[in-house]
């Protein structure tokens, strides 16, 4: 391995591996959940932690563009790798919603929760926050910033014109924004940070809450839900400190319900080594063209050859998609709603953008899903208060 980094990584790993059974990783064949894969086999092969095996998982559906990476790291570990199937485990249900909250990937984390008990295993590994800490980023031109911020121009000038090419943007409009973000936050220019690359956005940005609820719960007011201690963080490091405080504040940490009896765990989340990369500038994680600079330079030999030239992996659009439609079309045919009844969201806009959906239109999907199951949950609550109504009365 090619840098400090790496000996470092490695060396924090064994906490997560306090186990002496068998551990299952997540395998997506992303570059974050294989790197997981790939030191975990790495140090139970070496005998550094009391592990016997590795055992990946990885969720299959039709055409997934994951599908060949997951089985080159399966190869490359010489592994036991555990396919499930979205068609067979959909990510949501009508009654498969959570139970404490609502939830997606219920039934899918029910079938690996019986895949962890029937091999015994009770430590369960996940790629989680990869993302963040290790600089994924399409768009982190902010970074010019830092150099405005020290009167480095024309280091500023070369770099805006780097991610000028990148971004397909007039150097102007880099350099102006990074230029605004770098004043003091007392001129109130810092309030501009996008935590989500625009490439990432969705087409339609329909929301459809009913504007009383809006106005009642303040949610019309962008982030208002959240703190905002991380615009005291230099202007090139808010979106990766914002990111971060949005994990920890919506508590995305959490197993999942059916996953609550293993140690649920996130080496990318191991606090030290988060700690150690905000400290990182954020030029050596990600570069114009180059995301996950760092992480690629000191991990990139413990992976498959194939993997190494990934730039980008496949989302779930497609299985959300598939157990999304049908729940659509049968709310299209109710009259009554959970959501609607309770003044959550606007009739005419939900059923519009149900319509579009269950046609394959833009609906501004990703949102969308979170109404429908909030739906079923409230559905599913009032059922389950219902029948422990009954049995208390016989």
């Amino acid at each position: 391995m090619r840098t400090s980094f790496a000996p470092c990584f490695s060396r924090r790993w064994p906490v997560r591996l306090q186990t002496d059974g068998p551990v299952l990783a997540e395998l997506s064949g992303g570059l974050d959940s294989s790197s997981v894969v790939c030191m975990a086999n790495h140090l139970i092969r070496r005998r550094s932690v009391a592990a016997p095996r590795l055992i990946s998982v990885s969720y299959v559906w039709r055409n997934s563009g994951d599908e060949p990476f997951f089985r080159y790291v399966e190869a490359f570990c010489d592994i036991e790798g555990i396919h499930l199937s979205t068609h067979a485990s959909p990510l949501i249900t009508k009654v498969n919603v959570g139970n404490a909250r609502p939830a997606g990937f219920e039934p899918l984390y029910t079938s690996t929760s019986a895949v962890a008990r029937r091999l015994g295993a009770k430590v369960f590994l996940t790629g989680y926050n990869g993302d963040l800490v290790m600089g994924n980023w399409f768009d982190d031109s902010l970074q010019v910033a830092a150099s405005l911020r020290r009167f480095h121009i024309v280091q500023a000038g070369k770099e805006a014109l780097a991610w000028s090419k990148r971004l397909r943007v007039p150097i102007s409009r880099v350099l102006w924004r990074a230029f605004r973000e770098a004043l003091p936050p007392t001129l109130g220019t810092a309030a501009t940070c996008m935590l989500t690359d625009s490439s990432y956005l969705p087409k339609s940005t329909a929301t459809s809450l009913h504007p009383g609820f809006s106005k009642r719960t303040g949610l019309s007011e962008k982030g208002s839900f959240f703190s905002n201690a991380w615009m005291d963080a230099p202007p090139e490091r808010r979106k990766h400190f914002q990111a971060l405080t949005r994990l920890l504040e919506l508590r995305s940490l959490q197993p999942p319900e059916p996953l609550q009896h293993l140690d649920y765990t996130h080496p990318f989340a191991h606090r030290p080594l988060v700690e150690f990369l905000m400290t990182v500038p954020a030029d050596v994680l990600c570069g114009p063209g180059e995301p996950r600079k760092l992480m690629r330079r000191a991990l990139s030999d413990l992976w498959p050859g194939k993997l190494r030239s990934r730039r980008s992996k496949a989302f779930f659009h497609a299985p959300w998609l598939e157990a999304l439609r049908p729940m659509a079309r049968d709310l299209l045919k109710e009259r009554q709603m959970e959501v609607v009844e309770r003044g959550f969201v606007d009739r005419t806009s939900f059923l519009s953008r149900l319509e579009r959906l269950a046609t394959g239109l833009e609906s501004n999907e990703a949102q969308l899903r979170q109404i429908i199951l909030l739906e079923f949950w409230l559905r599913h609550r009032g059922q389950s208060r219902s029948s422990g109504a009954n049995l208390q009365a016989a």
